[in-house]
């Protein structure tokens, strides 16, 4: 029972500290997405709605994004609100996860790939009107994109590790705990008539002598004569 008992208790530490991990991991992804979701809301500047600005940022976005803003943004924060629900599951999913995570990381492809170096008259307007849009130079702005995307993917990672080794940590518990018990169970004492542990039991097995055997041949004797 001592043995059980002991097992029990190690079984829950382990379980805890591996949960403590787990727990961790899931907070630090979700502050990286929260990141995340702050920085995208910079492409959604309501303050700005009806201005001039907002009209050179409509035009900017779409040289930029290879779509109008609207649609653009709608499908945004529908993949943003995805991603958000599959990270905050109590039990982590890896592959629903990773998914969402893909589908947002695809839709921003166009923009992190595109290159808007030149000094034409055009692209520097688009550049002052996402500046002023947005408080950021589109390459900060990109920039900034990809270390967030970065944080989160890697935290993704991270969790579908701790949880795989969690699984593998109860495989390897259930292993021990199920060799313990059959071990306990081959050791048990051996008892008397008054169902007290006889403790004298190993001493006679391993100093008595053995019996004599026993023969079906009688012995002769021979008298000398």
């Amino acid at each position: 029972m001592e043995t059980k008992d002991t097992l029990s208790s190690c079984s829950n530490s382990e379980e805890q500290q591996m949960q403590q991990i787990q727990d961790k991991a899931k907070k630090s992804c979700m502050v990286s997405f929260r990141q995340l979701h702050s920085h995208l809301k910079l492409l959604s500047n309501n303050d700005l709605n009806g201005t001039r600005t907002e009209s050179g940022f409509k035009r900017a976005f779409a040289t930029l994004f290879g779509q109008d803003v609207e649609t653009f943004i709608g499908t945004m924060f529908l993949n943003v609100d995805q991603l958000e629900k599959q990270l905050d599951k109590e039990e982590f999913q890896e592959i629903g996860s990773m998914a969402s995570f893909k589908v947002l990381e695809t839709q921003f492809q166009m923009f992190i790939k595109s290159r808007i170096y030149l000094d034409d008259e055009f692209v520097v307007m688009t550049r002052n009107y996402f500046l002023q849009y947005t408080q950021l130079a589109i390459l900060e702005f990109r920039d900034t994109l990809i270390q967030h995307m970065e944080s989160v993917k890697k935290l993704i990672d991270e969790r579908a590790k701790n949880k795989q080794e969690k699984q593998w940590d109860s495989i390897e518990r259930a292993r021990y705990q199920a060799k313990q018990i059959r071990q306990q169970h081959t050791e048990q004492p051996e008892f008397n008539n008054e169902g007290e542990v006889d403790q004298n039991a190993k001493q006679c097995h391993d100093t008595c002598p053995l019996p004599a055997k026993i023969t079906d041949t009688p012995q002769t004797t021979e008298h000398v004569i």
